[in-house]
């Protein structure tokens, strides 16, 4: 857990440093006529440098660009591994939620073109879509683009695969119009990637040309950006870098998310992207926006939401995750930025107005964007201050542990309790001596953290081992959130947070509900490809808080949230309102009836228990057929004492786990399998079209 702090000496140092430089910003000199940016390239070859040798990326590329030219593009590490080929300047990266900006640029050129406007509703240009909200007929194209919808989330369900789905952005379509919003229309920002998707249908609704080609046309090619693109197709080998998982090569990544996350492109390419934005609209003399659209997707979205505290990494523009970035707002200068992330691939953008530079940073494996848009401040900065622009390049934030400060009655039973947000459920208890202990629910009990959380000041808690960060409880429109307050970016700031809701027991269980919870739910229509990367853990746990009465948690992929099913026996709601990211992919439960069967809906994803799995006996052939509406099928295998053979015959795909649902095995076709003894129960899933049919041997041993 990332904690946040802000309190007396701490504090008093950051903000004062802050300040400081802001001030002296405000006065330095006017650009020199020749800018250097030597020391610039120098910090971006040594930090790309530094996480190439600690492994924590393959692969990284860096552009550095003003208005008028790419000052600086290099790439670092290899391309593939096995061959040992680094990446080359036309060396494709996914840029991942960086895309959204191409689906914001596009949608402020139908704005242009007098096609949409950004404050009408979306049914105006989309008519299929709908939702089981009446209000849905209130989200207009801006929310979309803003993050302030009142979807749900994200449709993860067929988004990240091995090979294309060209149905995305309809199936997002068709569980929208299955789903209740989140809250009303307009009401908060909090990130969605569903929003973005809704794009694609815009643009071919208003044009009739397929979202890809549009951007190509009205973007890409404008650009000169030869080198990037959606992957709708199969990329020739070389072409891009290559992922990789505990050593070995993965298949090609298709986000079929396009507008949310799809595209593939050089730090070169995106470096005239941000030349883009630092011109006004324009690139190389060619317009691809005005100006004012420009200024339109650079204005604060959260202005007049629920947004209890500024968390400045998240003032939402249009596209933009902040229009304020922090650590270029700490120096006096202004900053845009946008972060992006997928299963092999992960970026940023920062670009400066004021400054007239822009920093990309494109990475593969086991990176992430929070890594790259430190990379952007630090290369940023340094240009910066070797150009006197700022009076120094800053120093991240000394880690002074600042001293106990005596607790106010009352404070601690106000902070005590259970909190939840849309990955993680815990307890703040607090201990004898006045301290708070941070305890997370596992599915079964209580964990501790080691680290007790000691009141520092104005009502901020922080352990002494993390003195910079800290937390504290506040009110807001009647609900009560944690905030988080911990050094961002280069660690040269503070930035606040809402981290989690408090949440309360209800009434008892129903029965109904009740016979549901404690036990595990399979997904039957969670796999497009077999093999599978990364696999998907296929389970979804239902259980019960003790001290939270009535209150169902779910539990799915090592994330927790809650549920409350008190309205229905059929429906358990969403229940948290939390702004800016930890709110982000939150769902109903309904429960629908099959055949006599119970099957639960989260999202697109649907579940069977895992008592209706049927188990294949010993020495036995089993057929397996693919029901009308194309779910997966379910089938256990008993491994205690000795090793069991099976023998598949299929012309579809299939998975096997063991007990634990750890993949064993997965594959397309016909197969002779060995299921090593001891492991207990596993599991076998059957992936193809309606009516298949496979069989299974268990022969005799």
């Amino acid at each position: 857990m990332n904690s946040r702090r802000d309190i007396l000496t701490a504090i008093a140092i950051g903000i004062a440093s802050a300040l400081a430089l802001v001030s002296c910003a405000s006065k330095t000199p006017a650009r020199p006529a020749q800018p250097n940016y030597d020391a610039a390239i120098q910090e971006g070859q040594s930090a790309a440098n530094d996480v190439i040798r600690a492994g924590t990326t393959t692969a990284l590329g860096i552009a550095l660009t003003d208005g008028n030219r790419v000052i600086w593009s290099q790439t670092f590490g290899l391309a593939d591994r096995d061959a040992g080929v680094p990446p080359a300047e036309t060396t494709m990266f996914g840029i991942g939620s960086v895309s959204k900006m191409f689906a914001t640029v596009a949608t402020m050129k139908l704005v242009e073109m007098g096609l949409v406007a950004l404050d009408n509703p979306v049914t105006d240009y989309v008519p299929d879509f709908q939702m089981a909200s009446a209000d849905y007929t209130k989200v207009t194209v801006r929310m979309l683009v803003n993050h302030s919808s009142g979807f749900p989330g994200t449709d993860y369900r067929n988004a990240d695969t091995n090979s294309a789905y060209p149905g995305y952005a309809a199936q997002v379509l068709q569980t929208l119009s299955e789903s209740r919003l989140k809250t009303a229309p307009g009401y908060m920002n909090v990130y969605c990637n569903d929003g973005f998707t809704m794009i694609e249908l815009l643009v071919k609704a208003v044009t009739g040309k397929t979202y890809a080609q549009f951007v190509k046309d009205e973007i890409l090619t404008p650009l000169g950006m030869a080198h990037t693109t959606y992957a709708t197709a199969p990329f020739a080998d070389g072409s891009y870098v290559k992922g990789y998982s505990n050593g070995e090569v993965l298949p090609q990544e298709f986000l079929n998310a396009l507008a949310s996350g799809g595209v593939y492109s050089t730090a070169s390419d995106m470096a005239r992207l941000a030349m883009m934005f630092l011109g006004d609209g324009q690139a190389g003399g060619t317009r691809i926006l005005s100006a004012a659209s420009i200024a339109e997707m650079a204005v604060d979205q959260t202005a007049g939401t629920f947004d209890p505290v500024v968390n400045n990494e998240m003032i939402y523009g249009l596209g933009w995750d902040s229009v304020a970035e922090p650590g270029m707002t700490a120096v006096g200068f202004d900053g845009w930025e946008k972060g992006g992330d997928c299963a092999q691939y992960h970026s940023a953008l920062l670009v400066s107005p004021k400054a007239q530079l822009g920093v990309v940073v494109l990475g593969a494996v086991g990176f992430s964007s929070t890594v790259a848009a430190a990379i952007t401040e630090r290369v940023l900065l340094r240009a910066l201050s070797e150009n006197n622009l700022i009076p120094e390049f800053p120093s991240p934030i000394p880690a002074a542990v600042p001293p106990v400060v005596a607790v106010p009655d009352g404070m601690l039973a106000t902070m005590e309790g259970v909190y939840a947000n849309s990955s993680s459920v815990f307890q703040l208890v607090a201990q004898p001596d006045d301290s708070v202990l941070y305890m997370s629910w596992t599915g079964d009990n209580w964990a501790p953290s080691s680290q007790p959380w000691k009141h520092r000041g104005d009502g901020w808690f922080s352990s002494d081992q993390k003195p910079l960060s800290t937390v504290k409880v506040i009110t807001a429109n009647g609900r009560q959130y944690l905030v988080f307050q911990s050094p961002g970016g280069y660690g040269h700031y503070l930035d606040e947070s809402v981290y989690a809701e408090k949440v309360q027991g209800t009434s008892d269980l129903s029965a109904a509900w009740t016979g549901r919870v404690n036990t595990l739910w399979l997904a039957v229509n969670a796999w497009l490809n077999v093999p599978l990367w990364p696999v998907p853990d296929p389970r979804m746990r239902l259980c019960t808080i003790p001290e939270l009465n009535g209150i169902i948690a779910v539990q799915q992929d090592q994330e927790m949230t809650v549920v409350d099913p008190s309205s229905s026996d059929d429906l358990a709601t969403m229940m948290l309102v939390i702004p800016q990211l930890m709110g982000r992919d939150l769902f109903d439960l309904d429960i629908l009836s099959q055949n006599g069967a119970e099957l639960i809906r989260r999202g697109s994803y649907l579940y069977e228990p895992i008592t209706a799995v049927q188990a294949i006996p010993p020495a036995t052939t089993q057929t397996v057929v693919i029901g009308p509406d194309g779910y997966n099928e379910w089938r256990s295998v008993a491994v205690d004492t000795a090793s069991v053979p099976l023998n598949l015959t299929t012309a579809g795909g299939w998975v096997v786990f063991d007990s634990s649902f750890n993949m064993l095995y997965s594959g397309n076709g016909n197969a002779e399998l060995t299921l090593s003894m001891g492991t207990g129960l596993d599991y076998i899933v059957f992936v193809g079209p309606p009516g298949q049919t496979s069989t299974v041997t268990q022969p005799s041993t």
